[in-house]
């Protein structure tokens, strides 16, 4: 925890590892709003019986839903067991308590990312590469001039897949690598420039301050279907109970 002329500011990465926290959280309600549509709109009757039959009242949807969660492979809605539950429920009362051996980010294997360049907010910073940390959850950059990128759950540049990017908003007080980040508009463009000299150019399609409990992080790293994209993430909003209550978010497809 930072302090600033009386202000508390969040420790270095407590913005990002607050949102880890959440954004299963916030991806799991979103399936919920999908399980009850489908249940909503799935109401036929048995076969020979009538509507006053069987319907007694309300479905219990409080108890299907609690059997909902997502598909790891398919990203899609899926029936999961008390166990399942259960365990994570476990895992968010633990979160950030339980130390294990910190995961360091895969061997670069030929290129890696080396620099983003965002000419319009006067960016030029170098992108290093991160993994899990001593409690399991995304390690991000000690400083305020260095972006993330997390090679273990995110693609490179020119692969045709979803690039996720990271940065502080502030560190130690100071600004960090995306403190102008929400200025940045649709149209402007920034690029990406890999350890080989290849640049790659993406075009922002849109800039969206997300309230936190709003995020679904699988999301944001699984990208747009079908077409190479970029996410930018910060911190943005109030300071309140230990982190940003907002996240500036910028999406961006390839141009070239």
């Amino acid at each position: 925890m930072w302090t600033i002329t009386g202000m508390h500011l969040p420790s270095p990465g407590d913005c990002y590892h607050m949102l880890m926290r959440r954004s299963w959280i916030a991806a799991t309600l979103g399936l919920f709003a999908v399980a009850a549509l489908g249940a909503l709109v799935w109401s036929g009757h048995p076969r020979g019986a009538t509507a006053a039959e069987t319907a007694p009242g309300p479905p219990p949807l409080a108890e299907q839903l609690r059997h909902v969660g997502r598909d790891g492979a398919t990203g899609m809605a899926s029936w999961v067991g008390e166990g399942f539950i259960a365990e994570r429920d476990r895992q968010i009362e633990r979160y950030g308590k339980d130390e294990r051996e910190p995961v360091p980010p895969p061997p670069v294997a030929g290129s890696t990312i080396d620099a983003l360049t965002i000419a319009s907010l006067g960016v030029a910073a170098p992108v290093s590469r991160y993994g899990l940390d001593r409690f399991g959850r995304l390690d991000v950059p000690q400083d305020r001039v260095t972006a993330g990128w997390h090679p273990a759950y995110s693609d490179m540049p020119g692969d045709g897949g979803a690039t996720f990017l990271a940065a502080h908003y502030e560190y130690g007080g100071s600004p960090g690598v995306f403190f102008q980040l929400s200025s940045l508009r649709p149209g402007e463009t920034f690029s990406l420039t890999t350890t080989t000299g290849e640049v790659h150019r993406y075009l922002v399609t849109s800039t969206i301050d997300y309230e936190l409990a709003d995020i679904d992080m699988g999301a944001l790293l699984h990208g747009r279907e079908g077409m190479e994209s970029v996410t930018l993430m910060t911190c943005s909003g109030r300071f309140v109970d230990g982190t940003y209550d907002y996240r500036t978010v910028v999406l961006a497809e390839r141009l070239s």
